[in-house]
């Protein structure tokens, strides 16, 4: 069967990737054993095209021997604008965590190009390029006092309450700054674990997501991978 990026994987991109929901490298985290040593590297600071993001993930997909399929900016743009917001009506507590639910696609996406990788039926890698890198480093420092305050918070809603856990995880890329996580959301008879590795540079941020992965450890190390084969492949553009 033909997979297509459908408006499920662009909810998840634009509720966890591009407003960076995680825990971070080298800084504020839940638990000192949780605090990951900083990994600052240099990585190009243009602006990347929509272009420049689609060759780019085409020539990793094929030489990663990927079924994608990819998500161009013409294609997804629309679809993510248009998306119903997951999280309507949903109030999350403590109320500092409610950043989580106050992302703005429209804001987000404005003078950013986008492009999205399925790597299966439910995992994929997003790359978002920025004109203004000050944007990447307000969800640096957002992500990082979200870790802190936001280990664990509840959502609550018309179907019911959820409670979501969150654990910092070791990660490291070739980008001035990788966060990763690993996110356990249950309502007490569905648990749901999330695994994404986000990585910063420039005005691009390039993060992979993975659902219920059986092998978290082995999907940070694929995602650290990816990542750095997509910023190589930009670095040449």
């Amino acid at each position: 069967m033909k997979k297509t990026i459908k408006a499920s994987a662009l909810l998840v991109a634009g509720v966890f990737v591009l407003s960076g929901c995680g825990s971070s490298e080298g800084k504020e985290s839940a638990s000192a054993e949780s605090s990951p040593t900083p990994t600052v590297k240099a990585v190009g600071e243009k602006q990347y095209t929509a272009d420049e993001l689609e060759d780019a993930l085409a020539a990793v997909m094929k030489d990663k021997d990927l079924d994608g399929p990819i998500g161009n900016d013409e294609t997804v743009r629309p679809d993510m604008m248009s998306a119903v917001d997951p999280l309507e009506g949903i109030t999350i507590a403590p109320a500092a965590c409610d950043v989580l639910a106050s992302t703005n696609i429209n804001k987000v996406l404005d003078n950013a190009y986008i492009a999205i990788l399925l790597l299966n039926e439910t995992d994929s890698l997003t790359v978002v390029s920025h004109s203004d890198p000050a944007v990447l480093e307000k969800q640096v420092v957002d992500n990082d006092k979200l870790l802190g305050e936001c280990a664990q918070y509840t959502m609550e809603g018309p179907g019911g309450q959820a409670t979501v856990v969150n654990e910092g995880i070791d990660a490291s890329t070739d980008a001035d700054t990788t966060q990763a996580f690993h996110s356990i959301t249950s309502n007490g008879t569905i648990e749901e674990g999330i695994t994404q590795v986000a990585a910063a540079s420039g005005t691009t941020n390039i993060a992979a997501r993975f659902v219920n992965a059986s092998d978290p450890e082995a999907s940070v190390a694929e995602a650290e991978e990816i990542i750095n084969a997509v910023y190589a492949e930009l670095e040449k553009k």
